[in-house]
C-alpha cells in the first residue's frame, strides 16, 4: 500500500533526532524548567513530553485533512462540471437568394422569464474550512490541558 500524500513521516524524524541529539540541549532546557517551575523536570521527561505532543499534533493535522476531504465530497451547491449548451450548427447560405436566411422556430431557444412558478436554484450555502466538531473539540482540549496544568503548578507550589 503506497501513499498518496508527502509529508506524514515527520514525527518519525522528529523522534529519532530527540532520542539521538536531546541529550546535548534538553539538559539545559531541563535545567531552566526546573528553576522557574519549582518541580524537578528530567531530559527523559522532555523527550516523552515532544513526543506526546507531536503525536498530538499529527493525530490533530489528520484530522482537519480528513475533515477537508469529506467536507469536498458531494457538495449540493456545486455542480462538480457544468454541461455545454449544444452548438446549433448554421444552415447553409442559398448564393442567389436576395432574402435574408430564414431559420424554423422550433430550434431557437426560447428565453425564459423570472417568474414565481419556475423553480430556482437554491442560493449557496456556507461551509467551514474545519469542521465545527473537530475545532470545538480542539478548544476543548486546550482549556483541559490549560486547566490541567494551572492545577499541577498550583499542587506543586510554583505559583503562590
Amino acid at each position: 500500500m503506497q501513499r498518496s500524500e508527502r509529508g506524514g513521516g515527520w514525527i518519525g524524524w522528529l523522534i529519532f533526532f530527540l532520542l539521538i541529539f536531546g541529550f546535548r540541549f534538553l539538559p539545559p532546557v531541563a535545567n531552566w524548567l526546573t528553576q522557574v517551575t519549582g518541580i524537578t523536570i528530567t531530559v527523559p521527561m522532555l523527550i516523552i513530553a515532544f513526543t506526546v505532543l507531536a503525536v498530538v499534533v499529527s493525530i490533530g493535522s489528520s484530522l482537519v485533512r480528513a475533515a477537508g476531504r469529506s467536507g469536498n465530497s458531494g457538495q449540493p451547491g456545486m455542480p462538480s462540471s457544468l454541461p455545454l449548451p449544444p452548438q446549433p450548427s448554421a444552415p447553409p447560405k442559398p448564393a442567389s437568394s436576395p432574402w435574408p436566411p430564414t431559420t424554423p422556430a422550433s430550434n431557437l431557444p426560447r428565453a425564459r422569464l423570472p417568474s414565481g412558478q419556475e423553480h430556482l436554484p437554491k442560493p449557496p450555502r456556507f461551509e467551514p474550512i474545519i469542521d465545527p466538531r473537530i475545532f470545538a473539540a480542539g478548544i476543548a482540549g486546550l482549556v483541559i490541558l490549560g486547566a490541567l496544568t494551572l492545577l499541577v503548578l498550583l499542587l506543586s507550589g510554583a505559583l503562590p
